[in-house]
């Protein structure tokens, strides 16, 4: 992580709002990322006729990802 001098910080001339709405975005593509593995893992399930032999990866890797990616944005903005 880079430290960013206070001219450096002052240059984002967007609204409140529109900064607001930017991470809002952000935060709602990681649910969407975190939900695809989790979808998709129950669709081979239901295809294949398995009970959750796929689910359960899906559920991992789901979390896995929502939660770098979370933490990723978390780092980005202190």
């Amino acid at each position: 992580m880079e430290n960013k001098s206070p001219s450096e910080e002052d240059t984002d001339d967007r609204s409140p709002l529109a900064i607001g709405y930017g991470l809002a975005a952000r935060i709602m593509s990681i649910g969407f990322e975190a939900a695809f593995p989790i979808l998709l893992g129950a669709l081979v399930d239901y295809y294949l006729g398995t009970v959750v032999l796929f689910l359960l990866p899906g559920l991992l890797l789901g979390g896995f990802v929502g939660y770098v990616r979370l933490l990723k944005i978390i780092q980005e903005t202190s």
